[in-house]
């Protein structure tokens, strides 16, 4: 029976015969007909022109903007008669037991800082160059950054912060840089950095001075070691 049904389909053909036809290529037609570029070129958008937007030499950087800050070189090593101590002399002072300054913190932001494996001390060089995107932008944020902590638990009033301080290179000349804060009660924080061409020139701060002043009158001060 089962040798019946194979000579049975043998014999009627292939189940499916392929149409010669379908294997021949048709042309196509339905592309539209190619042309040259216009050899005028004001038919294309205009280049797009350079803008201040974005990152700049002059992007002093989000962090930065709360620090009094010096960047510049001076010509202080060449006068007879620049300040080597206290850049205001006999001023009057009245320290006020009610004004501290508990906390001086300092972070050195330059190519020779080896933090190791110290995951703390890297946030702060990358916390110092958020933002920095060309090599000028860096060199302008590479420095000695000091965030001063100080306390008014009397009334409110308003103080000038002010850090001197001496650098490596340039040994006893004395520099300043001044903050005002306003309306201050509580804890208050004041910012200072020696970075760019001045850190550059004269080096990190080797020695400085803080003073808080009501007025024209110091009412309270920390100082490094070596002051």
């Amino acid at each position: 029976m089962r040798l019946k049904v194979i000579l049975l389909l043998l014999a009627a053909g292939p189940l499916y015969a392929a149409d010669p036809t379908e294997q021949t290529s048709q042309p196509i037609d339905h592309l539209a007909t190619p042309t040259a570029e216009p050899l005028d070129g004001a038919v294309y958008a205009p280049a797009v022109t350079d803008t201040d937007e974005g990152p700049t030499p002059q992007d002093i950087g989000p962090v930065q903007k709360h620090f009094a800050m010096a960047t510049d070189v001076d010509d202080l090593a060449s006068q007879p008669n620049a300040p080597i101590s206290n850049t205001v002399p006999n001023e009057p002072i009245a320290l006020d037991k009610r004004i501290a300054v508990p906390l001086v913190h300092e972070v050195q932001d330059d190519s020779n800082y080896r933090a190791a494996s110290n995951d703390s001390l890297l946030y702060e060089v990358k916390y110092l160059n958020w933002g920095a995107v060309t090599n000028e932008q860096l060199r302008a944020r590479q420095g000695h950054y000091f965030t001063i902590t100080f306390v008014n638990d009397g009334p409110p009033a308003d103080f000038t912060t002010r850090f001197e301080y001496r650098e490596v290179k340039s040994k006893q000349i004395v520099r300043t840089l001044v903050q005002e804060k306003k309306h201050v009660h509580g804890a208050e924080r004041a910012y200072f950095a020696v970075v760019n061409h001045a850190y550059l020139a004269y080096g990190p701060v080797s020695s400085w001075r803080f003073t808080v002043l009501r007025g024209n009158t110091v009412v309270a001060e920390a100082k490094s070691y070596l002051w």
